[in-house]
C-alpha cells in the first residue's frame, strides 16, 4: 500500500498540470480588453484563458451580477468570438498551437460572469463550434459558435435566442 501513494500522488500531480489554463494574447484580444474595461466600470478585472477543450471570457464584476445589465458586454464577446480575425489569431495559430495539435478540434466558448465571489461564476454562455451529433461522426454538422446556450447554474442551460441576451 505504502508504495502506491507516491505513484498515486505523481499520478494526480501530472493530470492536474494538463488542465491549467494558459492566457491568450493577441493585439485583437488586448485592444477588445482595453475596450471593453474602459466601457464598462462594473469590470473590476477580465481574463481571456485556454484550456485543452476551452477558451474562456473570465469577466470579475465589482458587484452583484445583473444578466439585463451585462448584456452588451456578452453581445460584444459574442461579435469578437464570431469575428474571422478571432478564429484566425486565437484559434488557429494559438490555441492549436498548445492544444488539439494533429485533430485541430475547435474549442468551446465560455463567457463567465463573477460576481462578488472570484472562486464561483454566477452565470455563464457557451458556444460549440460542432453542432449537434455524436462526437467525431464525420456528418456532424458545423455550427461555428452561432448557437449560444446561457446557464445560471440552477436549472437547465436555454439557447440564448435572436436578439436576447
Amino acid at each position: 500500500m505504502k508504495k502506491w501513494v507516491p505513484a498515486l500522488f505523481s499520478l494526480l500531480f501530472l493530470l492536474s498540470g494538463c488542465m491549467t489554463h494558459k492566457a491568450v494574447q493577441t493585439k485583437q484580444l488586448t485592444d477588445f480588453k482595453k475596450k471593453v474595461l474602459s466601457e464598462h466600470k462594473q469590470i473590476h478585472d477580465m481574463k481571456i484563458q485556454m484550456a485543452p477543450t476551452q477558451i474562456e471570457f473570465n469577466y470579475y464584476l465589482t458587484s452583484k451580477t445583473n444578466r439585463e445589465a451585462d448584456e452588451d458586454i456578452f453581445l460584444s464577446t459574442r461579435e469578437l468570438v464570431l469575428s474571422s480575425e478571432f478564429r484566425k489569431t486565437a484559434i488557429e495559430e494559438s490555441y492549436f498551437k498548445h492544444y488539439s495539435k494533429d485533430d485541430r478540434r475547435y474549442p468551446d466558448i465560455i463567457i463567465r460572469f463573477f460576481g462578488t465571489s472570484k472562486e464561483k461564476a454566477d452565470y455563464e454562455y457557451t458556444a460549440s463550434y460542432y453542432g449537434p451529433g455524436v462526437e467525431g461522426a464525420k456528418d456532424r454538422p458545423i455550427d461555428a459558435y452561432k448557437t449560444w446556450y446561457f446557464d445560471d447554474f440552477k436549472t437547465k442551460a436555454v439557447p440564448v435566442e435572436s436578439g436576447d441576451q
